[in-house]
């Protein structure tokens, strides 16, 4: 039994409180699917004392680790409220070349603003929020006999622990294992085609940052972009364009590529970010 869990205790723990966040690639792309019903349904059977006030679903493409990490963190550290719990279960598998964790246990842990997570240690699944985890540990829950252990022993063990079953939590994992954000990669695609990414700007080159017009290559394919970072810079409707984006948190916001009342994913023939696509490369050009 684990003597640094400091979430609530159970007792202080109100009825009706929780705020479920299941960010899971079960319907494959960015939809919902039957699975997530199948999910809540099984949260709302372990909820023994009624905490739960809501479950809500937050699908990310199939098997994308570095979908799930950008959104794990984005929810848990920058649309965070009393009462959220962030639970996950994207694990890759198949011919996707990923990093991480091989044993792809369920673990839970603490983020250092005090909201608990469970998810799978696999991939980028953690990575965005590797600087601000306190303690991260595997869950004692079997990860084998069903195919849907989203459904079958996940909920059961989180609201387990929630519930102040401690037993329940395993050793110890080392954050330090935890993969690094991957750079200038795709981290998601939001409805409206704009790649969201893990740039920030002072990880671009001189000579990029001051460029008013870029050459941007993904997918192995290239266009020109406009480059808004630089003053007087705008984009017109149809323009493809780079930009300081909405995500990242307050001084530290990513940076997208969003064609103007378009798609970008269209123009560089993405249906999602995968953690195994080639990375973004940007140069300055001369005009």
């Amino acid at each position: 039994m684990s003597s640094k869990w400091t979430y609530k205790t159970s007792s202080a723990i109100e009825k009706h409180s929780l705020h479920i966040e299941v960010i899971a690639d079960y319907g494959g792309a960015h939809t919902t699917d039957h699975a997530f019903d199948e999910v809540q349904n099984h949260f709302l059977r372990f909820d023994k004392s009624t905490k739960i006030r809501m479950i809500t679903e937050h699908p990310v493409y199939a098997f994308s680790t570095i979908e799930t990490g950008f959104w794990i963190a984005q929810d848990g550290l920058h649309s965070e409220h009393p009462g959220l719990v962030i639970f996950s279960n994207t694990a890759p598998r198949g011919d996707i070349l990923w990093t991480g964790e091989k044993k792809q246990a369920f673990v839970c842990g603490l983020l250092d603003n005090g909201i608990p997570f469970f998810a799978v240690n696999a991939g980028y699944n953690l990575s965005f929020v590797k600087n601000r985890i306190k303690d991260v540990w595997e869950v004692e829950v079997p990860n084998e006999g069903t195919q849907f252990r989203s459904r079958d022993q996940y909920p059961e063990a989180t609201m387990a622990i929630l519930n102040g079953d401690l037993n329940r939590i395993g050793k110890e994992v080392s954050i330090k294992n935890i993969p690094d954000i991957p750079p200038f990669m795709v981290a998601s695609i939001d409805g409206y085609g704009n790649l969201k990414t893990t740039i920030m700007q002072s990880q671009l080159s001189e000579s990029v940052r001051k460029c008013p017009v870029l050459r941007v290559t993904l997918n192995n394919i290239s266009h020109f972009v406009l480059n808004t970072l630089v003053s007087g810079v705008k984009g017109k409707i149809g323009d493809l364009c780079m930009v300081v984006g909405s995500s990242g948190g307050k001084g530290r916001n990513l940076l997208e590529f969003v064609r103007l009342q378009g798609n970008a994913s269209t123009d560089y023939r993405l249906v999602g970010p995968r953690d195994d696509l080639v990375k973004i490369k940007i140069e300055s050009i001369k005009l």
